[in-house]
């Protein structure tokens, strides 16, 4: 099975309700509106729309980084932050 590299690397952390989120990165060109930005999904809420940030890098390869050095708790915070997917 091949792995698909925009979501490569992804992380699964309980929030403060103790709901089990997936986060992972994606991204396109850096400084457009499509840069790398990371998404959100509720793993036990199908009703609960995926959510996103835009990493401040900008760049798939540093959000990539950071995402795999973050606590649980700097996921919750980022979570907190993030916006609804349309």
């Amino acid at each position: 099975m091949a792995v698909d590299p925009r979501r490569a690397l992804s992380r699964t952390f309980l929030d403060g309700g103790m709901i089990r989120w997936e986060a992972y990165v994606s991204g396109g060109q850096p400084n457009t509106p499509q840069a790398a930005r990371i998404y959100f999904v509720c793993l036990e809420d199908p009703f609960e729309p995926p959510r996103w940030v835009v990493h401040e890098s900008r760049s798939v390869a540093e959000a990539t980084r950071s995402l795999a050095g973050m606590s649980d708790d700097d996921l919750v915070e980022l979570l907190s932050r993030s916006t609804p997917l349309d």
